[in-house]
């Protein structure tokens, strides 16, 4: 599945939860030591900061990156 078909879906059931089929709820969690956290603190206030077009672009990005390494 491309980066673009798996946000599309993913987007799909945000939508199917937030209308009411709660069966479409997921999430995940992903422990980080203190300094770990205070870098991607860091790094999400840079990827906040750009246009909207290139933040989704950078959100895709790192979305496809951690499928890649299985995440």
């Amino acid at each position: 599945m491309t980066v673009h078909e798996n946000t599309m879906q993913g987007l799909q059931e945000a939508l199917a939860y937030v209308k009411g089929d709660k069966s479409k709820g997921r999430s995940s969690y992903i422990d980080l030591p203190d300094d770990e956290m205070e870098q991607a603190q860091i790094l999400w206030r840079k990827i906040l900061s750009l246009p909207d077009e290139n933040r989704q672009q950078a959100v895709g990005y790192v979305d496809g990156l951690l499928q890649a390494a299985g995440n």
